[in-house]
């Protein structure tokens, strides 16, 4: 009865995507096991798809702006300070720019066939500039992506407040990435797994993992609290918690660990914004429903998944700075979600050498919204035994292993960093 071609280990963004894409064919029996630990990330995204913003390190507001102070120090030398924009490997920009551009389809796809929708807003995403270091950093950036200079939009201080009325006057102007728009996070889950279970996947939702059965160097079966699912394949989708899934199925450890980020989200408010904005402090998205979340801190804290006051109210006070209507706000929540982190910032994705049976989906830290189609194609390309849209040698668990086959050094993303 539990017997299944493929089982799906994980029901946030990426496990579902992958379930959706794999059951399109409704030529596979798959069964998708989820159980919402604390901190699910795909519940505490902002549902940015942001893919020159995540890949030129604005996604999270500029997260190595800690180092502002001494780079400022270092400009009253004469010489021009380095900021060194946190930009990612080539590859990682090609995958993003390609799931970026699945999402109009998809979104078409998954409401007319589906009757899902996941409100996909063509917002772009705006750097907000307030000095001469914020210009500076934006500039680099831009000269440090030669080659998509089409994406890249400079934005008066006069055209800025003509397109955002409800920016500060202190605001100089902005660098706007015109693809970068964004989703309803929670709808883009839902919509997967719906979309999967109407395409006959069989959902084990509130349901633990609780180990997984080999016969050799073959995975055969992933036992969970309502029994074992029986299987020809397992996908390790489990986010922040994949290394456990990782060491049940192969006897490998996967370099994923979690990374917390805190969020502040408003009580719903009249339109204030008209696209997606990011600065030196935090950024900041209007949603369909009018709230306005705020993120985020980039923390590694294990598993803990309580709120700061003093960084809610940092988020708050880099809110308040761009949006002074916000002044008056009513915050209607705050949490912390696990991005799942890799030692590069980059997923993990296929196979692990020895074991059979077995593929990754996990390590997207920051980008699974963005991602999750893209990986989904992947997967159901690596599933089918299909060249895969996407070189995965880049994403593969090999990168992290020496000549001799062994975990190399520790992992946390202050070292990546």
């Amino acid at each position: 009865m539990n017997t299944y071609d493929v089982v799906i280990c994980g029901g946030g963004v990426i496990g579902a995507s992958v379930a959706y894409f794999l059951s399109r064919q409704r030529d596979l029996k798959i069964a998708l096991v989820d159980y919402k630990y604390p901190g699910n990330a795909s519940r505490a995204s902002a549902g940015g798809l942001w893919p020159m913003g995540e890949s030129t390190g604005l996604g999270c507001g500029v997260i190595l702006f800690k180092t502002l102070s001494k780079q400022m120090e270092k400009s009253a030398t004469g010489k021009t300070p380095e900021m060194n924009p946190h930009i990612m490997p080539e590859p990682f920009f090609d995958m993003a720019m390609m799931s970026n551009a699945m999402y109009p389809s998809l979104y078409k796809e998954l409401l007319e066939k589906h009757n899902v929708d996941f409100k996909l807003e063509r917002t772009g995403l705006k750097f907000v500039m307030f000095d001469q270091y914020d210009r500076l950093y934006a500039e680099q950036i831009a000269a440090a992506v030669p080659n998509r200079q089409e994406h890249v939009r400079w934005v008066t201080q006069e055209e800025l407040r003509a397109e955002e009325p409800q920016i500060s006057p202190e605001a100089i102007g902005a660098m706007e990435f015109d693809c970068d728009h964004q989703i309803n996070p929670y709808r883009l889950n839902e919509a997967y797994l719906e979309a999967a279970r109407q395409n006959g996947v069989e959902l084990y939702l509130n349901t633990k993992v609780t180990g997984v059965e080999r016969n050799g160097n073959q995975v055969t079966a992933v036992k969970t609290e309502q029994g074992t699912l029986n299987c020809k394949l397992m996908v390790n989708a489990a986010g922040a918690w994949a290394e456990t899934i990782s060491k049940w199925a192969t006897g490998y450890a996967l370099p994923v660990f979690p990374v917390k980020g805190q969020v502040v989200i408003t009580e719903k408010l009249p339109k204030l914004l008209n696209g997606c904005l990011t600065t030196s402090d935090c950024y900041i998205a209007q949603k369909d429903n009018g709230e306005i979340l705020i993120g985020s801190t980039t923390e590694e804290s294990g598993f803990d998944t309580s709120n700061n006051i003093q960084h809610i109210r940092e988020l708050a006070q880099g809110a308040l700075k761009s949006i002074p209507a916000l002044k008056d706000m009513n915050i209607k929540r705050c949490w912390a979600g696990l991005r799942p982190g890799t030692p590069d910032e980059l997923p993990i994705l296929g196979p692990v050498p020895g074991v059979e049976g077995y593929l990754n989906a996990c390590g997207h830290f920051r980008t699974g919204m963005l991602t999750s189609a893209i990986t989904g194609k992947i997967l159901d390309e690596l599933v089918r035994g299909q060249p895969t849209s996407v070189d995965i040698k880049p994403f593969s668990y090999e990168r992290f292993l020496n000549l001799e086959g062994k975990m190399i050094g520790a992992y946390h993303l202050e070292t990546a960093l």
